[in-house]
C-alpha cells in the first residue's frame, strides 16, 4: 500500500476487537498498462466520474487512456471535463482529456462506456413525486422501486436502449459499464437489447465488505461473501470472516457494534442498520442497502403507523404547491472547487468503493476480480430465476469470461426475489412498448400502491405528467 494513504488514514478504525488499524479499502499498484484505449463517460456526472478517475490514477495502469466526457449539456461536460483533466495533470498522468456534445463521436472507437444519466432530470423525478403524493403514496429515495422508479424506467429504458445499440455499431468491441437508477432494469433492458456486455455497478453490496470488516475488526480482504438478489436488496446468504463461517453470528455482532453503513459519494452519508437486523431476523440472510432504500422494497415500513417510529417520514419527498420548474443538477461547490479553484484536488489518495478500475483493468488485460455485479442470469447464478433476469451476485470477471457460484435463495428470499424480478421484466415491457398493461401490472405487485383502483389514474397522471421524456407512443 502507498506510503501516503497510510498516514492518510491511520486515524481510521475499522475495528474494535483485532487491533487492525488502517484503511478499510486496500488496493495494489497495477504492474504493466491498458495501453491505448478509449473510454468514455456518457453522463458528465458529478458523483461518479471524477472517482472513477481517481481510482484509475491511484492503481495505474491507465496513462495511455483517452478519456471522453460527453454530455447533451455542456455545463457538467465542461467542469467534469475539466476536473479529470486537472486530476491527471495534478498525478503526473499522461491521461488525454477530450469533451463533446456528439454521441456517436464521443463512443466511436471505444473500448469502454460508462453510463450515468438521468433523462428528464430532476423535473421529471419531481413530477413523479407529486403524483405519488396524489395519492398518498411516501416517496423515500425513488430511484429504485416503487411508482417513480416505474416512473423512470419509462422514460430512461428508450434512451438507453439507443445508446447500448450505438455502443454495439460504433463500438463492437466496448463493455458497457452501468451506474444509472433503476440499475436492475435498466441494466437488464440494455443487456437484452444488444449483444453487448453491460454490468451494473453499484457499492451498496461492496460496501458490506467494509460494514462487516469494521463490525468484526479485519482486514476488507479478510472477509467473504456469498451474495445473491437484485440491485439494493442483494442478500448475504453466507458470510466468512479469516476462513470461520460466521453467518449465524450477524446479528449478535452487529447488535454489539457501532458501526453504520458507509456511503462516501461526496461526502460521508452513515445508514442505520437497523432494518436490515430486522430483515435477518425473519429471513436469516443480511439485505444490502441502509434504512430508506431497503425501505422501498417492502411493505411494512412507509406506513402510517411505522414512519414516525423508525425516523422515516423526514427522509421522504416534500412536494410544495406553486414551485418553478427545477433545472439541471446543481454543481456541487466541492466539485467546482477542485475543478476551477486555486488549491489541488483534495482527497487524491482514497480509493472509492464503485470499483470500476477493476473492472476496466480486467476487460483491457483479462486478469481476474471477483465482485458483486449486475448483470442477467444467463449463468443461472440464482437457481429457479429466469435467465433474462438481472440479479446481483458475486461473480468472477476475465476479461469477456464471467464466471460465479451458483446460488440457492432460502424459500422466502427466493419468492422477494422472483417478485421483483417480475416487476422489472413488466417495466421493460412497458417501457419498450408503450405497454399500458404491462405498466398496470408492474404497479399491481409494487409494495407501495394500497389501492387496486389507483392503478389506472395514477398510470395516467404519470404519463401526462412525464409527457415531455416519453415516447410518442404513449399518447396513441
Amino acid at each position: 500500500m502507498p506510503k501516503e494513504m497510510e498516514e492518510a488514514v491511520t486515524e481510521q478504525v475499522v475495528g474494535k476487537s483485532s487491533g487492525w488499524v488502517g484503511p478499510v479499502e486496500e488496493y495494489e499498484r497495477n504492474e504493466g498498462s491498458v495501453g491505448r484505449r478509449r473510454i468514455v463517460f456518457v453522463g458528465a456526472s458529478y458523483k461518479f466520474v471524477h472517482k472513477v478517475v481517481r481510482d484509475m490514477l491511484l492503481v495505474g495502469g491507465f496513462d495511455e487512456c483517452e478519456l471522453v466526457v460527453h454530455d447533451i449539456n455542456e455545463e457538467p461536460m465542461t467542469i467534469v471535463g475539466d476536473l479529470v483533466e486537472r486530476m491527471a495533470r495534478q498525478a503526473g498522468s499522461a491521461m488525454a482529456v477530450t469533451r463533446t456534445v456528439d454521441r456517436a463521436e464521443a463512443l466511436e472507437g471505444a473500448g469502454a462506456v460508462i453510463l450515468s444519466i438521468t433523462t428528464g432530470g430532476r423535473e421529471a423525478d419531481y413530477r413523479s413525486f407529486e403524483v405519488c403524493a396524489k395519492y398518498g403514496i411516501p416517496v423515500g429515495v425513488g430511484d429504485t422501486l416503487g411508482p417513480p422508479a416505474l416512473a423512470r424506467n419509462l422514460r430512461a429504458i428508450p434512451v438507453v436502449v439507443e445508446i447500448a445499440k450505438d455502443v454495439e455499431r460504433l463500438a463492437p468491441e466496448a463493455v458497457i459499464l452501468n451506474f444509472t437508477n433503476p440499475m436492475s432494469a435498466i441494466t437488464g433492458a440494455m443487456a437484452r437489447a444488444t449483444g453487448a456486455p453491460v454490468w451494473g455497478l453499484c457499492h451498496s453490496a461492496d460496501e458490506l465488505f467494509s460494514y462487516f470488516a469494521r463490525v468484526f475488526g479485519v482486514k476488507k480482504s479478510e472477509v467473504e461473501m456469498e451474495v445473491a438478489g437484485v440491485n439494493h436488496q442483494a442478500f448475504v446468504t453466507k458470510l466468512v470472516i479469516n476462513g470461520t463461517d460466521r453467518t449465524k453470528d450477524i446479528l449478535e455482532a452487529t447488535l454489539a457494534s457501532e458501526e453504520k453503513l458507509e456511503d462516501t459519494l461526496l461526502e460521508t452519508r452513515e445508514e442505520e442498520v437497523r432494518l436490515q437486523q430486522d430483515i435477518f431476523r425473519l429471513l436469516g440472510c443480511w439485505p444490502s442497502t441502509g434504512d430508506t432504500h431497503l425501505a422501498e422494497f417492502y411493505e411494512y415500513f412507509f406506513t402510517p403507523r411505522r414512519m414516525d417510529q423508525l425516523g422515516l417520514r423526514e427522509r421522504t419527498k416534500r412536494v410544495r404547491a406553486g414551485r418553478e420548474r427545477l433545472g439541471g443538477t446543481p454543481c456541487p461547490e466541492i466539485i467546482r472547487e477542485w475543478a476551477c479553484g486555486r488549491e489541488p484536488v483534495g482527497v487524491m489518495h482514497l480509493l472509492t468503493t464503485e470499483h470500476a478500475h477493476e473492472l476496466l483493468w480486467s476487460w483491457f488485460t483479462g486478469e481476474a476480480h471477483t465482485r458483486a455485479l449486475n448483470l442477467l442470469n444467463e449463468g443461472e447464478y440464482i437457481r429457479g430465476l429466469p435467465r433474462e433476469a438481472c440479479v446481483e451476485v458475486m461473480v468472477t470477471v476475465a476479461g469477456k469470461e464471467v464466471t460465479g457460484k451458483q446460488v440457492t435463495l432460502p424459500p422466502a428470499v427466493h419468492s422477494l426475489v422472483q417478485r421483483w424480478v417480475t416487476i422489472h421484466e413488466l417495466s421493460i415491457k412497458a417501457a419498450m412498448h408503450c405497454d399500458r398493461d404491462a405498466a398496470r401490472q408492474a404497479l399491481f405487485l409494487d409494495s407501495h400502491v394500497p389501492d387496486l383502483y389507483d392503478i389506472e389514474p395514477m398510470l395516467e397522471d404519470f404519463i401526462t405528467a412525464l409527457e415531455p421524456w416519453l415516447p410518442a407512443g404513449w399518447r396513441e
